[in-house]
């Protein structure tokens, strides 16, 4: 009871420090998680916290206490992996140089989200393969920039000042400089887009860009999914693409609809370093958008498959907290219950399953580049049914209906490949380099 009294008082002066002082608040946290080791869903908030506020020493503590505990359900040593990922990756950004400077808008890198990290470190790798000492600032979106009103900020919503009055919004001040300073500009769409976006939403959404056009910075949009609007949203995007000189779209839907480039995700581009002759488990995902009763569906569906083949059940998805009541079903198949990891943890987990059941549309390409077919959900966007067009892994799942047959099916035929052979790595790589460089292969600005 004592240790009960200090844990509950310590993650209370936590709370009350992590605005002001977070040293304080990350040795309250821990010594609120050592005091009472059994309240494990505090600990995962807490890792979280210390996540967040780039304090990886302290949440990497918290792994390594749980993992010496004994770790069941692996989800401290996948959790770890990530934080040690993370913490590579920081120090990594500390190491300046005087090489071509390119800001990347939208980085989806650092997100607890695997597949965010896997779409945009594809994006980085080919970026530095396109610039030779190619220096990477990152600069994420802001989600709450999509509410702001600037419509009372100004008169005119096509000023100069207005236009950076959104970078700022939605980027942060900082990215104002960085695009100015830089030598190249990437913005990545990524799936940060759907049919609910308004049209002030598009407008704060692709500011940069438009920013780095007006002061004449070499620019680019590529590797993301583009929602197809058929008012006066997809009016204004059309207008935008056709007066920028390189934007590429990751499906070819969105391709299609708009008139622009199809380059597929650079998700596509990761090559998993291990392989696993023995899989038998069955991963289990959740979906971008779905609400928790969509997700509890796909649950019951795959644990379902799961007991009519044998395998067992595999929970890797940033939204592990709607299955965290099914815990118990899943210790008690021997499976896994995890949030994140790595990306060559997560491959090495992958490596140990036979199917995939869920809806993330990162996930499934993750499994397609690790030879693991997937049944997999529609989402609210289009990317989930273009990816069931393009990968023969990818199988779309009946909804509301028992997914055994289809399971059964998929899992007596031999693993086809996992993509077309269509040269992806190649036309990324010209696709950023008639972006950004003259025909003798050095870097030149481009005016618009």
């Amino acid at each position: 009871m004592l240790n009960r009294i200090r844990a509950r008082i310590h993650w209370q002066l936590a709370k009350k420090h992590r605005g002001n002082d977070i040293d304080s608040a990350a040795k309250h946290i821990l010594a609120s998680i050592k005091s009472a080791p059994t309240y494990e869903d505090r600990a995962r908030r807490g890792a979280s916290i210390l996540v967040s506020e780039g304090r990886y020493a302290d949440a990497g503590q918290i792994c390594r206490h749980y993992i010496e505990r004994g770790d069941p359900l692996e989800f401290w040593s996948h959790y770890e992996s990530f934080v040690q990922e993370l913490e590579a990756a920081s120090s990594a950004l500390q190491s300046k140089t005087t090489a071509v400077k390119v800001a990347l808008l939208n980085d989806t890198d650092f997100r607890v989200n695997i597949g965010c990290r896997l779409t945009s470190q594809g994006l980085k790798n080919l970026i530095r393969q396109s610039i030779s000492g190619a220096w990477i600032s990152s600069h994420g979106f802001r989600f709450s920039a999509f509410r702001h009103d600037f419509k009372t900020e100004a008169v005119s919503l096509d000023t100069a000042q207005l236009l950076e009055e959104r970078v700022r919004v939605a980027y942060g001040s900082e990215t104002i400089a960085a695009i100015k300073a830089s030598d190249v500009v990437i913005l990545q769409p990524e799936g940060s887009l759907d049919d609910g976006t308004t049209l002030e939403g598009l407008k704060t959404f692709f500011s940069p860009i438009i920013l780095a056009q007006s002061v004449g910075k070499p620019n680019a949009i590529i590797n993301g999914t583009i929602p197809v609007y058929e008012d006066e949203r997809g009016g204004f995007l059309r207008n935008l693409f056709s007066s920028l000189p390189s934007v590429a779209a990751r499906d070819d839907i969105s391709a299609a609809h708009y008139g622009i480039k199809f380059i597929a995700d650079a998700a596509f581009l990761y090559k998993p370093a291990t392989d696993n002759a023995e899989r038998d488990g069955c991963l289990i995902t959740t979906g971008a958008r779905n609400s928790v009763e969509e997700d509890e569906k796909i649950f019951h569906a795959a644990l379902e498959v799961c007991d009519a083949t044998g395998l067992r059940p595999i929970v890797l998805t940033h939204a592990v907290d709607r299955f965290k009541k099914f815990e118990k079903a899943i210790r008690s198949r021997n499976g896994i219950f995890a949030e994140t990891a790595s990306l060559t943890k997560a491959a090495e987990t992958l490596a140990r399953c036979r199917l995939h059941v869920g809806a993330r549309y990162h996930m499934a390409i993750f499994c397609v580049v690790a030879q693991v077919p997937s049944l997999l959900y529609d989402v609210k966007t289009h990317k989930n049914k273009w990816l069931g067009r393009y990968s023969p892994l990818i199988t779309l799942a009946a909804p509301d209906q028992t997914l055994v047959a289809q399971a059964k099916e998929i899992l007596s035929t031999p693993i086809a490949t996992g993509t077309p052979d269509d040269g992806l790595e190649k036309l990324s790589l010209e696709f950023l380099k008639g972006s950004i460089l003259s025909q003798d292969g050095s870097f030149q600005l481009v005016r618009p």
